[in-house]
């Protein structure tokens, strides 16, 4: 019983990513291939400002997915929300 149950709520998580993954082409205008060049983790908790902004909790890890010009780079957490993150927020260790 307990195999069915994990195997929804993968099914679950995969739709919700796919679907986070639409909005994102959309909203960047990103038809380049995802991959991840980093992972990163969060020295702090920020508040998302914009739409285009991946809101952070501190000591959330986060993946990098590319490198935008200025001090930003573009960042997938782990329920699959893509945005801007500022380096500045970020340990790469």
């Amino acid at each position: 019983r307990n195999i069915f149950k994990v195997k929804k709520i993968s099914a679950e998580k995969s739709k919700k990513m796919e679907k986070e993954e639409k909005i994102f082409r959309e909203t960047f205008k990103y038809d380049k291939e995802i991959n991840v060049i980093n992972t990163v983790t969060a020295e702090c908790s920020v508040p998302s400002k914009r739409r285009v902004d991946l809101p952070l909790t501190a000591g959330e890890q986060l993946d990098v997915i590319d490198v935008t010009e200025g001090n930003a780079v573009i960042c997938r957490n782990s329920g699959g929300r893509y945005g801007y993150v500022l380096v500045e927020h970020l340990n790469f260790r």
